[in-house]
């Protein structure tokens, strides 16, 4: 019986597309002669070891893809080159990783898609209602302090003379009281002297010059107290005719309370 050449090519191309090697039964083989060989290797290097065993089981695992190759044609035949099968040879559990899908490819339906455990994920964004309030800082009223409250205002009494006057009250009783009036020098200013009303009391007046004012002080008497209610205090001058501007004038009063707490209030006349 004769056999052409294109027919043995076939049938050695269909052994070697039929042939599958037993990866056990070679890796036992080569485990066994590595064994034997032990004892003349132990003089070679480990490199030396390590690249003679790869080599051998790239010569077992690899030669069936040769021969296949080597059938499959003659370099007159146009053919595509067959590549070798890939042969995956592991010692332990195969581990298998998630391949990431490519930007461009579809996405199967049956495989859902993992977040990566390094992806961003959104940060979530504060509605301006749900941001703390900010605190609008406490609107003082300098003309009260606790216990104590005063008040600035002019009594006109005729075209060239007039009277500061400044009215206390007072909630607590008070251990101690001075209260200060500056009135602004304009022109023709003269001050006419100091009264008040504080019944039960005694309280010491001055009137002073000082730059660009007069100074009136009223003083409560060391030793003395005031009561709950209120008290009025006068700063009387004259000033030119025509009428006189009493924006530049102001107060101040400080006192301490039966408790001792120290209190100061001020104010203006405009």
């Amino acid at each position: 019986m004769t056999v052409t050449e294109n027919e043995l090519r076939a049938l050695l191309r269909a052994e070697a597309a039929a042939h599958q090697p037993d990866r056990v039964v070679i890796l036992n083989r080569v485990t066994q002669t590595a064994m034997r060989n032990e004892a003349a290797a132990r003089g070679r290097g480990p490199r030396i070891r390590i690249a003679g065993a790869a080599v051998a089981v790239a010569a077992v695992f690899g030669g069936g893809g040769f021969a296949q190759w080597a059938l499959a044609g003659g370099p007159d035949e146009d053919r595509p080159t067959p590549p070798p099968p890939a042969v995956t040879a592991s010692v332990g559990p195969a581990v298998t990783e998630n391949a990431t899908p490519s930007p461009s490819g579809p996405v199967s339906p049956s495989t859902p898609a993992s977040r990566s455990p390094g992806s961003h994920r959104p940060s979530k964004s504060v509605s301006p209602s749900a941001a703390a309030p900010a605190t609008s800082a406490p609107v003082t009223d300098s003309a009260t302090m606790g216990p104590l409250w005063s008040d600035g205002s002019v009594d006109v009494g005729g075209d060239t003379q007039a009277s500061s006057v400044v009215t206390i009250r007072t909630t607590e009783q008070l251990t101690a009281l001075e209260v200060t009036i500056r009135v602004a020098k304009t022109a023709e200013l003269v001050a006419r002297g100091g009264s008040q009303q504080v019944p039960g009391a005694s309280v010491n007046s001055s009137v002073t010059e000082e730059a660009g004012a007069l100074v009136y002080r009223f003083t409560l008497s060391s030793g003395d107290t005031l009561a709950a209610g209120t008290y009025t205090f006068f700063a009387r001058y004259t000033y030119a005719s025509g009428g006189r501007d009493a924006g530049a004038d102001a107060y101040t009063a400080a006192a301490t309370s039966g408790s001792g707490t120290a209190l100061a209030v001020s104010g203006a006349f405009g």
